[in-house]
């Protein structure tokens, strides 16, 4: 026997079906008396309407059977390769109703006197039957909003005798549609698993995960860069609330309401999560605790949290950061006000183009004629003629200016160009010669110009006193010796204005461009170093305003965006007048103009290298993930996508059709479960897994050294400050906790920067000695009595590191000294540029400080866990074990400084699988209105017996619902050294079970 019972409705109710449902039928039969076919058309008539109720009642009962057990994988059998793999649910339905139908229509027997009439449908014995009968069904949904299925049956033989002699064949194709969701609860748990597997850029389980993360990461990551002693800023709990809220999401999305088992869980399980967290983390300071409790442990809703803009614990990826030049204005006025280099700039805009203007005309005279000839019988066999050029007194004439030149010095002279022609006679053996003299008069003007053009930057304007050596804002002299310097240059050292003009008419003349430098004023260096600091002050508060999310995932490049505004600022900041009062006002806008074309390209320079940071970035993180920025770019927009509102509630036939969701596990939790729990589980199972990987969880030397790593000398040493910090970590923790590991790899590190301090106060007092008056006796006790404010090796490093012993020391140094406002800020950035290889501890001695100070606090809280309860681990929490102070995160550096920001990256991976996933709709079958269709796909194997042989066939697999989600966060926060990132040492967690959910 089939797996199906067998049903039938009474005959009394073929009269209502006869109305709702009939099926005209005009068949044509052997001629007979009246009274014969009377008796067929009744029969006919009977056994059609009883042919309608089979296949109705066929198709509701295979209906709720394919429901039940749905074939989402066809079997690799004879009878499984029937099913088409796109459609085997479709398929096996159809089959299912051919069945079904085909035993019902045994039942079938119409009857009108010795007239009979049956039903029936071609047996199925083997595969090939199998695979004709399912063509013979067509199924398809139907109804309002889908609700109903609509199913043709075709060819069903109509066979009508008499006296138990064929009489005649009728195909009849009947077509139903009866109230049964099994199609439209397919359709949604395949939307479903589709959206549980939809990727970052389509509606489903990523986008909500990514929604719930987003909120819980930056909270916690502000939290802990305010000094709640979080370790983990994301950790695998996290993970699995945010997945399993948003699991219930695209749930009600799907079906209209989610698995309530499952929204208890998950309140559940966020209250359990709530306090696990601040017994390991926030150490019970009010602050942290509320912005834990605001972020993150308030029940979690179905619907994704929408980002706030108020009353939030700290900003979120969608608020903008400000982002200045910085201190990239002061490296960049380090270098352009270089002695030298200064000197250079200031040179060029006192320096002049001066050049000789001539005009020659000549009077009278010219060339001689033939030399006389010595005689009758002489011949003249060559000529030779010289000529000799001497200035012979004063002229009046002027020569013209060209365009843009002014006149510095005119003189003429009258220059006489005296002429003798020497002829060679022969006359036979004898040769003899001749002489012809003449003289030609020539007038000669000769101007000295100039421009002021020059190489300076500073745009070609006017001087409007250039030679005035009295409007000199610096008493100097102007370019009031340039006409001197001009006329050494071009005339006196080319014989002399007599010699120039007489040079003019030989065409010997040879110089006539050169350049001048005018004297500057003592003063002058100084004067613009001033000019030069006030602008640095504003070029330093340039700033632009760029999402923080955005400057995580690289999709915004803040040293560009500063490049253009200041692009925008450079005609008001540069100061150019129309015409300038003074050279010392040309050599000011020059040097500004200096100072703003380095501080553009250097921030260009930085755009290069934000550009190449990214490429790196994307690097580790393909290679320690799955994901990439583009990927990462995508999650930063999926948590602002609206999630789909609920589907409203279909209406069928009936009324409405409401559905319920029934899995097990409702939660999927990371723990190890078995059947004892959940029945539909087998054996043991992880029904939900994940991978959490954090990227940059250390400093340098992992991740972040492969993006940042030409800023450093060597990639086997770390920043001091990075190891100031983990030496206050350090001993923060033995002040609590003693062991003897950290201890002596806390001495070791203490070591090595107490040799980094000693270096780097060297350097300072020899910055000092060479660039002030002082000697390097003197120079030490300076730099002795500036640090002398911080005693322990730790904070001594901070201070150098983070500007505090400079500005201290160039303060000594300025009262001792007397320095000058101009010295004291020379000196001060001296000394912030001071750093060398040997400033910087070790990167073993570094880390291995880091994990042993991880160790302890995780050891210590542990204990505590074990031995004493909650209470106890609040009181170890409350302890500053110094895990906070160690730093995470990637600095947002181009390469190093400045430093705006530090960002860090969680890519995430849950694969999960329900051991059982059941939908329900609220109408059953006619003859039952108020039963439900249950869909339910639990991984078990469908079996059928086609054959009515006893035996069933497997038919292929209920496949669990599973899903496999990616999202990535990327959380930004301002540039201190404790950063943002998981801090137990940790770059991925896996829960157990990876990478392995379900069976």
């Amino acid at each position: 026997m089939r797996d199906d019972t067998r049903g039938r409705v009474p005959f009394s109710l073929l009269g209502v079906l006869l109305l709702v449902s009939s099926l005209t039928l005009a068949p044509t039969f052997v001629t007979e008396p009246a009274p014969s076919e009377t008796a067929v058309e009744r029969a006919l008539n009977q056994a059609t309407a009883e042919t309608q109720v089979a296949v109705r009642d066929g198709v509701s009962a295979a209906g709720r059977r394919a429901a039940a057990n749905p074939v989402v994988t066809p079997a690799d059998t004879p009878i499984g390769r029937v099913l088409n793999d796109s459609t085997a649910f479709r398929d096996s339905l159809r089959i299912r109703a051919y069945l079904q139908v085909a035993d019902r229509l045994a039942e079938v027997n119409g009857r009108s006197g010795d007239v009979t009439v049956t039903a029936s449908l071609p047996e199925v014995a083997n595969a090939s039957d199998l695979r004709a009968a399912k063509h013979r069904v067509s199924v398809e949904r139907a109804g309002p909003n889908g609700t109903a299925m609509r199913a043709m049956v075709e060819n069903i033989v109509l066979t009508v005798r008499r006296n138990g002699e064929v009489v005649s064949t009728r195909h009849v194709s009947p077509t139903v549609v009866v109230p049964t969701q099994a199609l439209m609860l397919h359709d949604q748990v395949s939307t479903y698993q589709t959206r549980l597997n939809n990727g970052l850029d389509k509606p489903g389980l990523s986008q909500r995960m990514t929604a719930r993360l987003y909120p819980i990461a930056w909270a916690r990551g502000y939290a802990q860069y305010g000094g709640a002693g979080i370790e983990n800023v994301v950790a695998n709990r996290h993970v699995s609330l945010a997945a399993n809220g948003a699991l219930l999401g695209v749930q009600r999305a799907t079906f209209g309401r989610s698995d309530p088992a499952g929204r208890r869980a998950l309140k559940e399980a966020t209250a359990v999560t709530g306090i696990e967290d601040i017994v390991r983390g926030s150490r019970g300071t009010a602050a942290s605790s509320t912005v834990l409790d605001e972020a993150e442990y308030k029940p979690m809703s179905e619907t994704p949290p929408r980002p706030r803009t108020t009353n939030r614990p700290g900003p979120g990826p969608e608020d903008s950061m400000t982002v200045g030049i910085n201190g990239t204005a002061e490296s960049v006025f380090r270098t352009v006000t270089v002695p030298s280099t200064l000197n250079e700039t200031l040179e060029d805009a006192y320096t002049v183009e001066v050049a000789l203007e001539v005009h020659k005309s000549k009077r009278d005279g010219g060339p001689p004629g033939k030399p006389p000839s010595p005689g009758s019988n002489w011949t003249l066999v060559g000529d030779r003629t010289t000529a000799s050029v001497v200035a012979v007194g004063n002229a009046s004439d002027r020569v013209g200016t060209p365009d843009g030149w002014h006149t510095v010095e005119t003189f003429s002279r009258t220059v006489e160009r005296r002429y003798t022609r020497t002829g060679v006679w022969q006359s036979g053996p004898d040769r003899t010669y001749t002489t012809a003299s003449s003289t030609a008069r020539y007038r000669v003007s000769v101007a000295v110009v100039g421009r002021h053009h020059g190489r300076s930057p500073a745009p070609n304007r006017s001087i409007r006193t250039a030679h005035d050596a009295r409007a000199s804002p610096l008493n100097g002299s102007n370019l009031a010796d340039v006409e001197p310097k001009a006329m050494d240059t071009l005339v006196s050292d080319a014989g002399g204005r007599d010699r120039v003009a007489e040079r003019v008419v030989a065409d010997s003349l040879g110089r006539t461009e050169a350049t001048v430098t005018a004297d500057r004023p003592p003063e002058l260096d100084d004067w613009v170093y001033r000019d030069l600091m006030g602008l640095r002050a504003s070029v330093r508060n340039t700033t632009v305003s760029v999402e923080r999310g955005s400057v995580g995932t690289f999709e915004t490049n803040p040293p560009q965006e500063l490049r253009e505004r200041l692009m925008q600022r450079r005609a008001n900041l540069s100061d150019v007048p129309d015409t300038y009062d003074s050279t010392a006002q040309k050599a000011r806008i020059a040097a500004r103009l200096t100072y703003l074309d380095a501080v553009l390209t250097e921030l260009d320079a930085q755009a290069t290298a934000r550009d190449g940071n990214r490429k790196r970035v994307d690097t580790q993180l393909t290679e320690r993930t799955d994901g990439s920025l583009r990927a990462l770019r995508k999650g930063l927009t999926a948590r602002e996508t609206r999630a789909a509102r609920s589907r409203p509630v279909p209406v069928g036939p009936a009324g409405p059709v409401r559905t319920r969701v029934d899995t097990q596990t409702p939660y999927l939790t990371l723990a190890e479960l078995d059947e004892r729990r959940y029945r539909a589980l087998e054996g043991s199972e992880h029904p939900l897994v994940a991978r959490n990987a954090n990227v940059f969880t250390v400093p340098y030397g992992d991740a972040a050294d492969a993006v940042v790593g030409g800023a450093f000398e060597s990639v086997d040493r770390v920043r001091l400050a990075t190891a100031a910090n983990t030496l206050a970590a350090a001993n923060e923790t033995l002040e609590n906790e003693s062991t003897t590991t950290l201890a002596a790899k806390r001495d070791d590190l203490r070591g090595e920067v107490r040799v980094a301090n000693g270096e780097m106060t060297t350097q300072l007092w020899l910055a000092v000695s060479q660039h002030t008056d002082a000697g390097k006796g003197e120079s030490r006790a300076i730099v002795g009595e500036a640090m002398s404010a911080w005693e322990t090796p730790e904070a001594r490093a901070l201070a150098l590191t983070n500007g505090s012993a400079q500005e201290r020391v160039v303060r000594v140094a300025g009262g001792r000294l007397h320095l000058t406002r101009v010295e004291r800020d020379r000196l001060r950035l001296t000394l912030l540029a001071v750093d060398t290889p040997a400033t910087k501890p070790t990167l073993g001695s570094t880390n291995g400080t880091a994990s042993a100070v991880r160790t302890v606090a995780k050891d210590e809280l542990s204990k505590a866990l074990a031995d004493a309860g909650k209470q106890r681990a609040q009181r170890i929490a409350k302890k500053r074990l110094g895990t906070d102070r160690l730093p995470a995160g990637l600095p947002l550096a181009p390469p190093v400084t400045p430093w705006y920001a530090t960002a860090n990256i969680w890519w995430v991976t849950v694969e999960g699988e329900y051991a059982r996933f059941a939908v329900s709709a609220n109408h059953g079958s006619p003859g039952d209105p108020g039963a439900r269709t249950t869909y339910a796909r639990d991984g078990h194997n469908v079996t059928l017996d086609v054959d009515d042989d006893g035996a069933a066939e497997r038919l292929g697999t209920a496949d669990r619902v599973s899903f496999r989600a990616d999202t990535g966060v990327v959380v930004v926060v301002p540039p201190k050294p404790r950063g943002v990132g998981d801090k137990d040492g940790n770059a991925v967690e896996e829960s157990s079970g990876w990478p392995d959910a379900g069976n």
